[in-house]
């Protein structure tokens, strides 16, 4: 009973090369294997968890540019801003939620290893090279049980390509309006002879972007007893409101944020015999960013432009300077990040699973701020330089207990470190020209931990997984300022223990229903930026707390996949997870605030999904969930409890229709979003205004057709009705991209 579960799931996890071509055969005949839902290969419908898998196949034939337009039909997966190809923000991190559990609690990975920032805990979705991407397991609910910090929402992992098959491909792609750009790729992956094979690729995406940040600003008049007399008449303001519904005028925009993004990838596979693998890789990718001149839409009198001044709009006094057109100018934005991996896969005796990895994540961030004082051409400013850097081991054995236990074990390293200096800038469009360190922060943690899950076969229709992680996790850091009366703060080091069990069930009564449910136990360590860092933006300090402790989070679920027939799948899913200790910010004064643990919040939702070929020409996805979530105590803002939390919508559905007839293949997407609030108070009822965040549905088409066995056209259409709508930026509007795909 065992060997041959063991066999299925050794030739699943490695490339197809280390298998024997009757292992191989009889893989192809296998249901859809998942590797992250249990840390090892299992059929899909036999996990404990709603899986969603994105493969390579998918990836190509809708034209993706960047992860981000990968994943918008997963259910309850909500994203915006920098994961998107044709959205363009001021940097490649963006706003994510699954299941209505933000970003900085939702584990993504590549290959294993955490993607989120070692300072911040944001992900730069530019990283992943789409090309040599094959598959992306979106696995939701609490899973700090086998992969520790962050996970409370679920995991997204993100899986590279391995020599398993030959591909040789080159790629050009062309967009216009809001898209426009070009991208360029090649890609190769191939066996060298009988043990070796090597992959390699080299990607290049430029844009143009477009004008997606206004300046809006609201009638203001100096405290008493100043006059509140108007200024200078000017024209050209649009009345508007802002997104709480305070009277406010449109007065012009930051220009566009023009970026180019390499990526690069090479690795290599020796077989060591046919079950076992020897592999390294190196993976960068780099991203620049410059900002063109801001637009004032503001005209004196004698028709010249008016940027700063106090005006005279409308009979309202509006005080407007240069720093309302600069604030949010990054100028430049520099990120990279590169990624080395060793690794084995493979045996420990005749029927062990091992696999050992070694993986570092070196990240370069900077970009320069002006100065309230400076303009656009001239004036002193900041360089915030953030580099930081990850190293992560991890040792996994697998192997049966018996008849009827299969377990997956392993000991895991995380150690992660960030050092930041905040430089003056004599010149704040100008990067070298530095006088002095203004003040900085240095963090470093150290994560140890243990994991281990049984998996039990109960009956031959009952399986039962039973997992804990303990981990130790342990921090230190200082930060210092170098104004007027220096100031440097060192704290020592404090360790803090987290245990993680999770309980689930899956019952198969019959081949065409699967039923599952479970109940986990989550945290989410604090960042470093939460601990040591302190900033001031516009007379407001906020300031880290050493002391803070990991947020918490309890989850259960239950759901099922039913299968009426062998290509339908409707899957249907109920969730709650309580959120507790959340990190929130303290107001302790006008100009001071601190973060804290203050919250506690809950979120319920309800998750439907459905899978089916309409004709042997036509496929049709959809999906539904509906997300209600509340704070139920915020001892750092009371006026946010009862209130649904930021950035999570409360509705996300989607429809994708995909037709392949002969050599013409073609798709129709449509995605909606309700409204999402980003106060906490959830004042920002107001949509269609700069800065909003609106409920909005885009629908996008796509077709492609084969020239030729090697050649590939396609046209994309995205936003094909062109609604205007906003995610604090202005969303792209109807644009046009063209595709050529050459394989040998």
């Amino acid at each position: 009973m065992c060997i041959p579960r063991i066999r299925i799931a050794f030739c699943s996890m490695l490339p197809v090369v280390c298998c024997t071509p009757v292992l191989a055969q009889e893989t192809q005949l296998l249901p859809e294997l998942v590797v992250t839902a249990t840390r090892s290969s299992s059929a899909a419908e036999r996990v404990p968890a709603a899986v969603t898998v994105v493969v390579a196949d998918d990836i190509a034939d809708r034209d993706v540019t960047r992860l981000g337009d990968a994943l918008e039909q997963v259910p309850s997966l909500y994203l915006r801003g920098g994961a998107l190809g044709q959205s363009q923000g001021t940097q490649g991190t963006s706003s994510m939620s699954l299941r209505g559990i933000d970003q900085s609690r939702t584990l993504v990975l590549l290959d294993g290893q955490p993607l989120q920032d070692a300072g911040s805990g944001k992900v730069n979705w530019r990283v992943p090279f789409v090309e040599d991407v094959e598959r992306i397991e979106v696995v939701p609910g609490a899973y700090s049980a086998l992969y520790g910090s962050n996970a409370i929402g679920g995991v997204i992992n993100i899986i590279s390509k391995r020599p398993d098959r030959e591909e040789r491909s080159v790629r050009i792609r062309q967009g216009w309006g809001d898209a426009q750009g070009t991208d360029a790729s090649l890609y190769l992956r191939n066996r060298l002879d009988e043990s070796w094979g090597i992959v390699a690729g080299l990607g290049y995406q430029e844009r143009a972007s477009y004008v997606n940040e206004f300046v809006v600003k609201s009638p203001s008049c100096p405290p008493p007893p100043a006059p509140c007399t108007p200024g200078i008449p000017v024209s050209g303001a649009q009345a508007i409101t802002t997104r709480d519904g305070t009277p406010a005028y449109l007065v012009g925009d930051l220009g566009r944020t023009p970026w180019r993004t390499l990526n690069a990838t090479a690795k290599l596979f020796h077989e060591l015999d046919a079950r076992s693998t020897l592999y390294t890789a190196i993976s960068h990718q780099q991203t620049d960013q410059h900002q063109t001149m801001f637009n004032s839409y503001l005209r004196d009198a004698a028709g010249d432009t008016v940027s700063s001044g106090t005006l005279d709009i409308n009979g309202e006094r509006v005080a407007l300077s240069a720093y309302d057109f600069t604030l949010f100018s990054f100028q430049p934005l520099h990120e990279a990040s590169t990624q080395y991996r060793l690794g084995y896969d493979g045996t420990l005796g005749d029927d062990m699973l091992l696999k050992a990895e070694l993986a570092s994540m070196v990240r370069e961030y900077r970009y320069a701020l002006a100065s309230p004082t400076a303009t656009w051409d001239s004036g002193s400013g900041t360089l915030a330089d953030t580099p930081n850097h990850a190293l992560d081991a991890n040792v996994q054995l697998s192997f049966p207990l018996g008849e009827r236990h299969f377990m997956v074990s392993g000991v895991a390293l995380h150690q992660d470190a960030v050092d930041q200096n905040l430089l003056a800038l004599s010149a704040w469009r100008d990067p070298s020209s530095v006088t002095a360190v203004n003040g900085g922060y240095h963090g470093r943690s150290t994560t140890w931990s243990l994991y281990a899950q049984d998996e039990y076969g109960a009956t031959d229709k009952l399986t039962l997984y039973l997992g804990g992680r303990w981990d130790t996790w342990r921090t230190r850091g200082d930060n210092f300022s170098n104004g007027t009366t220096p100031v440097s703060n060192v704290y020592a080091e404090r360790t803090v223990d987290a245990f993680s069990p999770k309980l689930s069930a899956v019952y198969r009564p019959d081949t065409a229903l699967t039923l599952r449910t479970s109940y986990g136990r989550s945290f989410r360590a604090p960042t470093h930026q939460d601990l040591y860092t302190t900033s001031t933006s516009r007379g407001r300090t906020t300031s880290g707390d050493p002391d803070l402790q990991p947020e918490q989070g309890t989850t259960w679920e239950v759901g099922g996949d039913w299968r009426p027939q062998a290509e339908s799948k409707l899957s249907a899913t109920l969730y709650s997870t309580e959120l507790r200790d959340l990190i929130y910010l303290q107001q302790l004064s006008t100009t001071q605030s601190l973060r804290i643990n203050a919250g506690r919040a809950r979120v319920n939702g309800v998750e439907l999904a459905l899978e089916k070929r309409l004709a042997n020409w036509l496929t049709l996805g959809a999906n539904y969930a509906r997300i209600d979530t509340r704070m139920l105590e915020n001892t750092a803002d009371p006026a946010s409890v009862g209130k649904r939390l930021t950035d999570v919508p409360e509705r996300i559905a989607g429809l994708m229709l995909k037709a392949q007839q002969g050599a013409w293949d073609g798709r129709l997407e449509v995605r909606h979003v309700s409204h999402v609030y980003w106060t906490a108070q959830n004042t920002d009822v107001v949509e269609g205004v700069p800065g909003s965040y609106d409920g909005h549905t885009l629908v996008d088409v796509g077709a492609g057709y084969a020239l030729s066995k090697q050649l590939r056209a396609s046209l994309v259409i995205n936003n094909l009705f062109d609604r205007k709508a906003y995610a604090y930026f202005l969303l792209p509007r109807r644009t046009l991209s063209a595709e050529l795909r050459f394989t040998y």
